[in-house]
Protein backbone atom coordinates (compact mmCIF):
# COMPACT_ATOMS: atom_id res chain seq x y z
CA UNK A 1 0.00 0.00 0.00
CA UNK A 2 1.33 3.41 -0.92
CA UNK A 3 0.96 6.17 1.63
CA UNK A 4 0.99 9.82 0.57
CA UNK A 5 2.64 12.70 2.38
CA UNK A 6 2.82 16.34 1.41
CA UNK A 7 6.02 18.29 1.92
CA UNK A 8 6.55 22.01 1.62
CA UNK A 9 9.81 22.49 -0.29
CA UNK A 10 11.00 25.86 -1.61
CA UNK A 11 7.47 27.22 -1.07
CA UNK A 12 6.00 24.46 -3.26
CA UNK A 13 3.86 21.61 -2.04
CA UNK A 14 5.22 18.23 -3.12
CA UNK A 15 3.20 15.03 -2.84
CA UNK A 16 5.39 12.01 -2.11
CA UNK A 17 4.22 8.45 -1.82
CA UNK A 18 6.20 5.91 0.13
CA UNK A 19 5.83 2.18 -0.04
CA UNK A 20 6.59 1.18 3.56
CA UNK A 21 8.90 2.22 6.33
CA UNK A 22 11.06 -0.89 6.10
CA UNK A 23 11.82 -0.21 2.43
CA UNK A 24 12.61 3.43 3.20
CA UNK A 25 15.02 2.39 5.97
CA UNK A 26 16.61 -0.16 3.63
CA UNK A 27 17.24 2.57 1.05
CA UNK A 28 18.69 4.81 3.77
CA UNK A 29 21.05 1.99 4.71
CA UNK A 30 22.03 1.66 1.03
CA UNK A 31 22.76 5.39 0.87
CA UNK A 32 25.03 5.11 3.93
CA UNK A 33 26.48 1.88 2.52
CA UNK A 34 25.71 -0.16 5.64
CA UNK A 35 24.15 -3.60 5.81
CA UNK A 36 22.40 -3.55 9.19
CA UNK A 37 20.14 -1.16 11.06
CA UNK A 38 22.51 -1.48 14.01
CA UNK A 39 25.31 0.05 11.91
CA UNK A 40 23.02 2.89 10.87
CA UNK A 41 22.04 3.47 14.49
CA UNK A 42 25.73 3.68 15.44
CA UNK A 43 26.35 6.29 12.73
CA UNK A 44 23.46 8.38 14.03
CA UNK A 45 24.27 7.79 17.69
CA UNK A 46 20.88 6.27 18.49
CA UNK A 47 19.67 2.89 19.67
CA UNK A 48 18.83 0.28 17.03
CA UNK A 49 15.49 -0.12 18.84
CA UNK A 50 14.52 3.39 17.71
CA UNK A 51 14.83 2.29 14.09
CA UNK A 52 13.04 -1.01 14.79
CA UNK A 53 10.18 0.87 16.46
CA UNK A 54 9.70 3.10 13.40
CA UNK A 55 9.63 0.08 11.11
CA UNK A 56 7.12 -1.68 13.36
CA UNK A 57 4.79 1.36 13.35
CA UNK A 58 5.26 1.75 9.56
CA UNK A 59 5.29 5.52 9.78
CA UNK A 60 7.45 7.50 7.37
CA UNK A 61 10.58 8.46 9.29
CA UNK A 62 10.79 12.08 8.08
CA UNK A 63 13.74 12.80 10.34
CA UNK A 64 15.63 9.74 9.06
CA UNK A 65 14.97 10.68 5.42
CA UNK A 66 16.05 14.29 5.91
CA UNK A 67 19.15 13.34 7.89
CA UNK A 68 20.14 10.88 5.18
CA UNK A 69 19.54 13.51 2.50
CA UNK A 70 21.70 16.03 4.37
CA UNK A 71 24.50 13.52 5.03
CA UNK A 72 24.58 11.65 1.70
CA UNK A 73 22.81 13.96 -0.78
CA UNK A 74 20.60 11.02 -1.77
CA UNK A 75 17.58 11.76 -3.95
CA UNK A 76 14.55 12.39 -1.70
CA UNK A 77 12.11 10.78 -4.12
CA UNK A 78 14.31 7.67 -4.34
CA UNK A 79 14.61 7.50 -0.55
CA UNK A 80 10.83 7.59 -0.12
CA UNK A 81 9.72 5.52 -3.11
CA UNK A 82 12.67 3.69 -4.63
CA UNK A 83 11.91 5.38 -7.94
CA UNK A 84 14.57 7.24 -9.87
CA UNK A 85 18.28 7.69 -9.51
CA UNK A 86 19.56 7.31 -5.93
CA UNK A 87 22.02 10.15 -6.40
CA UNK A 88 24.58 8.24 -4.33
CA UNK A 89 27.70 6.90 -5.97
CA UNK A 90 27.97 3.13 -5.80
CA UNK A 91 24.31 2.48 -4.99
CA UNK A 92 22.72 0.17 -7.53
CA UNK A 93 19.05 0.38 -8.33
CA UNK A 94 16.75 -2.43 -9.29
CA UNK A 95 15.35 -2.31 -12.77
CA UNK A 96 11.68 -2.99 -12.20
CA UNK A 97 10.74 -2.48 -15.82
CA UNK A 98 9.13 -5.23 -17.84
CA UNK A 99 9.11 -5.98 -21.52
CA UNK A 100 5.71 -6.39 -23.12
CA UNK A 101 4.88 -7.40 -26.63
CA UNK A 102 2.60 -5.09 -28.57
CA UNK A 103 -0.05 -7.84 -28.36
CA UNK A 104 0.16 -7.91 -24.54
CA UNK A 105 0.06 -4.12 -24.41
CA UNK A 106 -3.11 -4.10 -26.51
CA UNK A 107 -4.66 -6.68 -24.18
CA UNK A 108 -3.85 -4.50 -21.16
CA UNK A 109 -5.38 -1.47 -22.86
CA UNK A 110 -8.58 -3.41 -23.63
CA UNK A 111 -8.79 -4.73 -20.05
CA UNK A 112 -8.27 -1.19 -18.68
CA UNK A 113 -11.01 0.13 -20.97
CA UNK A 114 -13.40 -2.59 -19.80
CA UNK A 115 -12.68 -1.73 -16.17
CA UNK A 116 -13.11 1.99 -16.82
CA UNK A 117 -16.48 1.36 -18.49
CA UNK A 118 -17.60 -0.81 -15.57
CA UNK A 119 -17.88 -3.91 -17.74
CA UNK A 120 -15.67 -5.92 -15.38
CA UNK A 121 -15.15 -5.85 -11.62
CA UNK A 122 -11.89 -4.98 -9.86
CA UNK A 123 -11.33 -8.67 -9.10
CA UNK A 124 -11.86 -9.63 -12.74
CA UNK A 125 -9.50 -6.85 -13.82
CA UNK A 126 -6.75 -8.10 -11.48
CA UNK A 127 -7.27 -11.70 -12.63
CA UNK A 128 -7.08 -10.74 -16.32
CA UNK A 129 -4.11 -8.44 -15.81
CA UNK A 130 -2.22 -11.10 -13.88
CA UNK A 131 -2.89 -13.66 -16.62
CA UNK A 132 -0.89 -11.48 -19.01
CA UNK A 133 2.10 -11.14 -16.67
CA UNK A 134 2.12 -14.76 -15.44
CA UNK A 135 2.68 -16.52 -18.74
Amino acid sequence: MMICHIFLFNEEMILIEFDNCKSVVNRIMQAYKVKKAKELAEIWGISASVIASRILRNSLPYDFVLKCFMDTNANLIWLCTGVGNPGVEGVKIENNSINLSSEDLEKLERIAALKKDGAITDDEYILLKNSIFNK
